[in-house]
């Protein structure tokens, strides 16, 4: 076996579990990247959303989780009264 196999050997694919909606039926108070995002998140299935400060990580994960069904969102105190 060369390096170069063995190397090719090691690569993992990852494989979407996730499910594919229709653009339309995003909230249309989002931005286009956040659109984007969360049309990401949801065909993934399994993703993190590691956006900066004030981009609209809560309403990108509560967009997602109307989308999914019933999910738990864990977050510090301080993030949760936020979110709510």
């Amino acid at each position: 076996m060369t390096y170069e196999d063995f190397l090719k050997s090691k690569k993992v694919e990852f494989v979407s579990e996730g499910k594919e909606i229709d653009p339309k039926e995003i909230n249309t108070n989002l931005f286009v990247f956040q659109k984007d995002i969360v049309l990401w998140a949801l065909r993934k299935g399994r993703a993190a959303i590691f956006a900066g400060t004030g981009l609209g990580k809560t309403l990108m994960q509560c967009e997602w989780a109307r989308h999914i069904g019933n999910v738990m969102i864990f977050a510090p105190l301080s993030v949760a009264r936020q979110t709510v």
